[in-house]
């Protein structure tokens, strides 16, 4: 099996050596992240499929590094038309689009398994789109940006062991009652405070993915990690509606092809990546646990009440657990 450093050379490789021919349309599309992460060697992927369905009529040119602006900006210039595509955290999604909110709950999918199939899944793409539409996107795929655990001074061997400790999260509302309702003392922090405050004591545990518990070496001042897999992060990769709609039909249909394919070959870069982080946080000594997630489970179903109220929403928390 090839790694992700190998299919990124061979990528990176192709496209230097393709033919100086341009496509007859050219699709610019906007991420984050730097050229050596998941979410660029999606994006290649989708280029290449899409300029192999079209016979080379179609392609995208990818933009890393918030070079076309930041995730915010980035979805604003697919509304007004100065970018064609943009990945995103779906936490940004969210504000243009509060029916997505819930892709952001709590154990919304059983496994990355599961989570696979419902992302595939016609109904679920189907149903997004029709959410997303009258907002005036077009879903191209769904991206991968993360599985999330729990980082602390001390083990946490089972939900018991989470009681008053205060747990840095995102600033999401759904994320701090379920930490409330974990036993845990939610406590939203700046990200780039948070070293230093696991350091002094400010907080006695966050939670992360395996990829920045290590790259920013929270290990060293939160050595336990208790693998929970509490949050799937999905990033959709969104297109304005009106351009989507102006490309030829046969296009149209290329393009969305290419987005099913490249977001399950991105989700399983993403993963191969994390596997690696894992094993550099077991090399830097850090002590893993595996708490039962079936407690924490039950209390996050309790978080639905609160935040998945509307019809759209229901549905659509429907829809994802009921792909299996």
């Amino acid at each position: 099996m090839k790694t992700i450093k190998t299919i990124m050379g061979l990528l990176l490789a192709a496209a230097i050596a393709a033919p100086a021919v341009a496509a007859e349309i050219t699709l610019k599309a906007s991420h984050n992240a730097n050229q050596d992460e998941p979410y660029h060697l999606g994006m290649l992927k989708m280029s290449e499929l899409l300029k192999e369905k079209t016979g080379g009529e179609a392609e995208i040119h990818v933009f890393p590094n918030a070079q076309l602006g930041d995730e915010m900006e980035s979805i604003q210039g697919t509304q007004l038309g100065t970018i064609d595509i943009a990945i995103t955290a779906n936490e940004t999604l969210v504000n243009f689009a509060p029916e997505m909110s819930v892709f952001s709950m709590p154990f919304v999918f059983e496994n990355a398994e599961q989570m696979d199939k419902a992302l595939s899944a016609p109904e679920v793409r189907d149903y997004v789109n029709q959410v997303l539409g009258k907002k005036g996107f077009r879903l191209i795929g769904f991206f991968s940006a993360g599985t999330r655990h729990i980082m602390t001074k001390k083990p946490v061997e089972s939900m018991a062991d989470l009681a008053g400790l205060k747990i840095r999260t995102m600033q999401n509302a759904a994320h701090l009652e379920a930490f409330r309702n974990f036993g845990a003392n939610p406590t939203p922090l700046a990200y780039a405070e948070l070293y230093g405050a696991l350091e002094t004591g400010v907080v006695d545990g966050a939670e992360a993915a395996n990829t920045n518990y290590f790259s920013k070496k929270f290990y060293e001042v939160a050595p336990n990690w208790a693998i929970l897999g509490w949050l799937e992060l999905v990033a959709p990769v969104v297109m304005g509606e009106e351009r989507f709609k102006a490309l030829p039909e046969d296009m149209q249909k290329a393009l969305l092809e290419a987005g099913t394919e490249a977001a399950l070959f991105q989700r399983a870069a993403y993963r191969e990546s994390d596997q690696k982080r894992y094993d550099d946080l077991i090399a830097a000594g850090v002590k893993v646990t595996r708490p039962d997630a079936a407690p924490f489970r039950a209390e996050a179903e309790k978080v639905y009440a609160s935040y998945v109220d509307t019809d759209e929403q229901k549905k659509l928390l429907d829809l994802l657990k009921s792909t299996k």
